[in-house]
């Protein structure tokens, strides 16, 4: 017995130490990158998503069905769609359609902008109105549009579906180049612009206004429908850039590929090269009045975001500059085309647009927000041009106008905060008092407010919180949680893993405070060193936040991974996103390495052995840090890369560098070219061959100065694909660059996973 109990104890004993060892090996580092996206570290419960109502109704719910609103102060429910109107609606579709429904036809649905009725679409693709005050049920005009040629990527519906008039009975679209309306009332389709071609464009705009102004739109209906102010893009002295298709997807097998190669030409504006010139049209509907409006148009001058004053007295648009330094809001005649200036914006380096111009219900006032005092704030005018009252101002920023409540005389925003890691939730009254910051936790918070500015729904994390999901009165006030995320702390700690830490480093100027996000391996040991990965963009966009994450899978091969901010991006303010102005690929590159430097500094990372990656400007990042410091970093994967400002659009690169013509220098300094004598470590460069964004010639013209240098590199290109690799290619390109990083970074154990790879 007594034996027995000895033994029993030293097994027991045995346990204690051995689990562990046997836990680890069951889920080894190894075994947790295979299996990263079945880990379920986290937990929700509760439901944190709601769909609001018009007019303060509360929010939907659905069940067997039937459409409830809630109240949201004790979650009571009734009928959305009371008997009458159900009985009234189904008796309408039946006599338009022919059919026999007994149900409501829809599940889904939209209100119309004014509540004055809903808008669903059934099954087949058919689409339908119904006015609750009079009762009436419609069927709405189908879009004829043939658009030929080109279609940009981030092309509105617009141009694909047309555009319904206010009142719903009539349907503007674009049939090639030309715009037309078709009348549901008479049967009657009108060509209302003649004359176009895909030169000259009536309707739809060219490529870089979407991707760069976000200016997707090119016609807009007058509030009256008498009236279609419209786009003029003129590109023929727009560059031509051919991009070739050697694959046909549409088909499987040996049949897919391409013997003779089909060319796709692009137009495509590179910095310091002639634009479209763009011109603004309004043409009045019952008599065919065609007026030019009198916008100064060149090729040098950008017309953005039109938009009808309430009363259709005016219509207004914005102008901004070649160098965008100078951006005017101006109204122009819809009579005689004749404009006045309402403001203007000018700075020394660029003016952001932005999205927060509102007019007021009243009609005499709108918002509008500037970055004048050196951060985005809010600001009140009259129709006239006078600043009414500067709403909003801090060292912080405006990020985005959620809601003006007009009867309540609030507008509800959000704003970045502490150096942009934080994202919170604002208002303030029209005259400027008032202001209040909602959101109070620490963390990246987003926020869905009501129509009616009532209620708010509050989903918000930070590094250390998972995300929680409240419901708040307007004022702040919390009403009950949503839903919640919990982490599995218990099964973290038993495989070994570290939430990211938030990392502070000096900027290359040795003044700056900048941050990073470390991810780390599980079960990871201080006293051995391991492998360091960038993972960059670089460019004017911020990716460090106070958000939650678990980690980071590349990690779990046995890496340190880091994504690091520098000067230069965006929300802290102007004079922080100006540093790299004039200066691409000297500044950011400079305080990436700055806090590879640092990082490198804790003895358990091996600043010997740093790798870097990213794509678009991520992969100009990738190719300048290999090439300006080929003693920091060993390898690099740079994906779809930038690799001269030359090659890319003016838009974007002019925002930043101005011209080629205008600041020589640093367009050189900017250039990958430039260094290509100096590649030590091991470069892969990849690239979409019908990159429309990117064009895969950046690639090319790197490649070529590497090869005249006499340097080694690897390439690969994949075909059909655009600025994104897609499918099949994307897998590809994820085992490419995982194989690259074992090979030449070589963590723990990398033989054997690098046999793994590409099984």
């Amino acid at each position: 017995m007594k034996r027995a109990i000895t033994i029993l104890a030293t097994f027991l004993f045995a346990m204690i130490f051995i689990s562990p060892v046997f836990s680890q090996e069951k889920m080894s580092r190894s075994k947790i990158y295979d299996n990263w996206d079945e880990l379920n570290l986290t937990k929700t419960t509760g439901k944190g998503r709601l769909t609001w109502l018009p007019n303060g109704m509360g929010y939907l719910e659905i069940e067997n069905h039937v459409f409830y609103r809630v109240d949201p102060k004790n979650k009571k429910r009734r009928r959305l769609f009371d008997k009458s109107t159900v009985k009234n609606l189904i008796r309408e579709y039946n006599k338009l359609t022919g059919k026999s429904e007994t149900n409501l036809p829809f599940r889904r649905f939209e209100y119309l902008s004014d509540n004055s009725g809903i808008q669903f679409k059934i099954r087949g693709g058919d689409k339908f109105i119904y006015k609750f005050r009079e009762k009436e049920l419609m069927k709405l005009p189908e879009s004829r549009a043939e658009v030929a040629g080109w279609v940009p990527h981030r092309s509105s519906r617009q141009l694909k579906t047309g555009s319904y008039s206010p009142d719903f009975k009539k349907i503007a679209y674009v049939k090639n180049y030309d715009i037309f309306v078709y009348n549901s009332q008479t049967g009657e389709e009108k060509q209302v612009t003649f004359g176009g071609t895909d030169e000259i464009m009536n309707g739809r705009t060219d490529w870089v206004y979407p991707e760069e102004l976000y200016q997707s739109d090119a016609f807009w209906w007058s509030p009256d429908g008498r009236k279609i102010a419209y786009f003029q893009f003129d590109v023929r002295a727009e560059y031509k850039y051919p991009l070739l298709h050697e694959i046909d997807l549409s088909k499987d097998g040996i049949d897919h590929y391409r013997f003779e190669t089909l060319l796709e030409i692009e137009r495509y504006p590179k910095a310091g090269e002639p634009n479209a010139t763009v011109k603004l049209f309004i043409v009045d509907l019952a008599t065919d009045k065609k007026v030019e409006v009198n916008t100064d148009s060149s090729p040098d001058v950008y017309l953005i975001k039109v938009a009808w004053r309430k009363d259709g007295s005016e219509l207004t648009f914005q102008r901004l500059n070649r160098f965008q330094n100078k951006l005017e809001l101006l109204a122009a005649d819809p009579q005689n085309g004749q404009v006045r200036t309402i403001l203007a914006e000018e700075e020394k380096c660029f003016v952001r647009t932005h999205n927060n111009f509102r007019q007021l219900n009243d009609g005499k006032y709108f918002l509008w927000s500037s970055e004048r005092s050196g951060w985005n704030h809010l600001y009140l005018y009259d129709f006239q041009g006078n600043l009414v009252k500067q709403l909003t101002n801090g060292n912080w920023e405006v990020a985005g106008i959620r809601c003006v409540d007009e009867k309540g005389k609030y507008i509800y925003f959000s704003t970045y905060m502490k150096d942009g890691l934080e994202s919170h939730f604002c208002r303030v009254k029209f005259d400027g008092t008032g202001f209040k910051q909602l959101t109070t936790a620490a963390g990246f918070h987003r926020v869905s407010i009501d129509p009616a500015g009532k209620y708010y729904t509050d989903s918000y994390s930070s590094l250390k919180t998972p995300t929680i999901v409240n419901l708040h009165r307007s004022n702040g006030k919390l009403i009950r949680n949503l839903a919640k995320t919990t982490l599995d702390n218990a099964k973290m700690k038993e495989l070994g893993l570290e939430l990211p830490e938030l990392v502070y480093f000096k900027a290359a100027d040795g003044k700056t405070d900048l941050h990073a996000i470390l991810y780390k391996p599980a079960q990871y040991d201080v006293h051995k060193k391991y492998p360091l990965i960038v993972s960059v963009y670089g460019g004017p966009a911020g990716s460090v936040r106070n958000s939650f994450r678990i980690g980071n899978r590349m990690a779990q091969l046995g890496y340190f991974v880091i994504k690091q901010d520098n000067r230069g991006t965006t929300n802290r303010g102007k004079k922080f996103l100006t540093e790299t102005y004039l200066k691409f690929g000297q500044v950011e590159i400079d305080d990436q390495a700055a806090g590879v430097a640092q990082i490198t500094q804790r003895a358990y990372i091996d600043g010997s052995r740093v790798g870097i990656t990213g794509g678009s400007y991520g992969g100009y990042a990738t190719c300048m840090s290999l090439l300006r410091y080929p003693d920091v970093y060993q390898a690099g994967v740079a994906m779809s890369s930038v690799t001269d400002w030359r090659s890319y659009d003016s838009i974007y690169t002019e925002r930043y560098m101005r011209t080629p013509q205008a600041n020589p220098e640093g367009y050189r300094l900017g250039s990958a070219m430039t260094y290509a004598k100096n590649l030590k470590g091991k470069l892969l460069l990849t690239h979409g061959l019908t990159d429309n964004n990117v064009n895969f010639g950046n690639t090319i013209h790197l490649a070529d100065a590497l090869q005249k240098a006499g340097k080694d590199f690897e390439l690969m290109i994949y075909p059909e694909n655009r600025h994104g690799i897609r499918g099949y290619h994307r897998a590809h390109l994820n085992k490419l660059r995982t194989a690259y990083f074992l090979r030449y970074l070589q963590p723990e154990g990398w033989q054997e996973r690098l046999k793994k790879v590409w099984q």
